[in-house]
């Protein structure tokens, strides 16, 4: 009984926990990781009520509990991170967390089991978030330094001061808001402000100056997201990059595979390829007319895979989504039958024309 008891919580499968604190998971996950986002291989990592327990003693682990040795942090982070985007966003600041973990991991966890299913969390929270469109990174940009993030903070409280005295009403807030709209940041900058915007918009004292402060929220949100996904779409890792794929596409719809196809990158792997032709097969391409304007390209690409490409798993796949968005071709999966169909309606031109 004794070896029971003092077994970790969160290493006894069987038991069913009521409890989902996402901070007990932002918690944990700090704990794994290093601020340049390596592994800790020794941690001191509690369950939902150890947490709940912390919270209301006011007793920090650190002082309260030796580091256990974590042989496989990597299981850790992807445990932690599966529960944490098990809440709903809205569930306090559950959200929030969902944001920070998924871009901090996808940009720099050294497991791509991890960054892959944080790239899928990006698709998830994001929906939540209201990312309308993935930007590209801006070239040359000068990302505010921690001093000029300090010093948009200390506008923001000083705002804050002013409403709740009564020597202002609303204005300096507004101005101090508006300034920290002004800055470009960098994930850690973002990381950093986030944070406290919570404890901001729990110290303001009107419904004016929570929206000024919700509004910077969205913005940092936006960010981080964006940032994970550029991070995940340029990712070394194969599975990581079809994960950036899927996600986009479940953010932005059909429209995105479009941009995918009408301009495939070149160096693609397998993985990618066939993670966006099992899309193509289940959602097809926006509008009717698969020979006109970008669709015509998409399809362009589908046939010159489903003809020429070297892996047979993705000929037959192109196939198939080519079945999905040219229901006048062939109900085929042989090569030649597209091919043919292909140079009839002129998206192939034979060798020896």
């Amino acid at each position: 009984m004794a070896l029971v008891v003092m077994a970790s919580c969160h290493l006894v499968p069987a038991v069913p926990d009521p409890l989902n604190f996402p901070e007990a998971k932002a918690r944990n996950l700090d704990e794994l990781h290093a601020e340049n986002g390596s592994y800790r291989y020794s941690a001191n990592l509690l369950g939902d009520f150890g947490y709940l327990i912390e919270s209301v003693t006011g007793r920090d682990r650190s002082g309260a509990v030796s580091p256990k040795t974590i042989s496989n942090p990597a299981a850790e982070t992807l445990a932690n991170l599966v529960d944490l985007m098990a809440t709903d966003p809205d569930s306090g600041v559950a959200g929030d967390l969902q944001v920070q973990w998924c871009a901090r991991l996808c940009v720099s966890d050294p497991s791509a089991l991890v960054r892959e299913r944080a790239a899928l969390g990006l698709g998830e929270v994001g929906k939540w978030v209201g990312v309308e469109r993935l930007r590209p990174a801006p070239p040359g940009v000068t990302y505010a330094t921690p001093e000029e993030i300090g010093l948009a903070l200390e506008g923001i409280l000083r705002g804050l001061r002013l409403e709740r005295e009564g020597e202002d009403n609303g204005e300096a807030l507004a101005e101090a808001c508006k300034a920290a709209l002004g800055l470009d940041y960098s994930l850690e900058g973002a990381w950093r402000l986030l944070s406290v915007n919570g404890e901001l918009r729990a110290q303001a004292s009107g419904s004016g100056a929570q929206a000024e402060l919700m509004d910077l929220a969205k913005h940092l949100r936006v960010v981080l997201v964006e940032d994970g996904l550029r991070s995940a779409l340029g990712d070394p890792s194969d599975l990581v990059r079809a994960a950036g794929v899927r996600a986009t596409v479940s953010l932005f719809g059909s429209e995105a595979v479009t941009g995918y196809l009408s301009q495939p990158m070149p160096g693609w792997s397998d993985t990618v390829i066939l993670g966006l032709v099992d899309i193509v097969a289940q959602k097809g391409l926006p509008g009717e007319d698969p020979a006109s304007g970008p669709n015509a390209k998409c399809v362009a690409t589908l046939v010159s895979w489903a003809i020429e490409h070297a892996d047979p798993r993705v000929r037959a796949r192109a196939m198939l989504a080519l079945q999905r968005v040219a229901p006048d071709g062939p109900a085929s999966l042989r090569e030649e039958d597209w091919r043919a169909w292909a140079q009839s309606v002129g998206l192939w031109a034979s060798p020896e024309s």
